[in-house]
């Protein structure tokens, strides 16, 4: 019996990983450059990126499920629009957004209006952020968390430019466990160092 139980542990184990690696590695990761690793602790540079965003209220997946209908043709186009990692989580004069992020190969000029007056098209410009990845369920994100990137930066003379951001890579139905969800704080300044780029 306890061959038995110990078997169908590892064959759900194993099946988790297998649907983790198939739903991340699927889908197009928003392009950065790695300007300082330490640990789980990164210091990213991202371009220029398109985003639909939508202000949440008090239910994360109503806000999930405006943006998902834009890519699934939800907009003047009725065009599809690839999924694509991670969806970011924002907290800004009291309102908090969602967003998702389009694909690079879609240039500015032909991404289609959201059908929905909620969803709105944004261009975030280029950043510096601190980052400090974590497993586990994003409503369950210790406060360490951002105690520790905080103190990371001032450690190494990096000053916030804005609120945290979380990132999200893995669908909800993800255990917890293999899940890989970061928090972001945008800095002003950056390290000279070496680069490693990540497409």
């Amino acid at each position: 019996m306890i061959k038995k139980i110990f078997l169908i542990i590892c064959v759900g184990l194993f099946s988790a990983c297998a649907l983790t690696k198939l739903t991340r590695g699927g889908y197009e990761e928003a392009p950065h450059e790695i300007l300082k690793k330490d640990g789980s602790i990164e210091l990213r540079k991202y371009p220029e990126l398109q985003l639909v965003e939508t202000v949440m209220a008090n239910n994360q997946d109503n806000g999930f499920m405006r943006l998902f209908r834009y890519i699934d043709g939800g907009n003047d186009k009725k065009q599809k629009i690839a999924m694509t990692t991670p969806v970011f989580t924002s907290e800004q004069k009291g309102k908090s957004t969602m967003a998702f992020v389009l694909p690079e190969k879609i240039k500015s000029s032909a991404v289609p209006e959201p059908n929905h007056q909620s969803v709105r098209r944004v261009m975030r410009p280029e950043m510096i952020l601190a980052v400090r990845r974590y497993s586990g369920h994003h409503r369950d994100a210790p406060s360490t968390i951002e105690s520790e990137l905080k103190k990371w930066m001032e450690n190494n003379n990096l000053i916030p430019a804005g609120e945290p951001i979380q990132a999200f890579y893995d669908p909800p139905w993800t255990p917890g466990f293999f899940r890989r969800n970061e928090l972001l704080i945008p800095v002003i300044n950056k390290i000279p160092s070496t680069r490693e780029g990540h497409r």
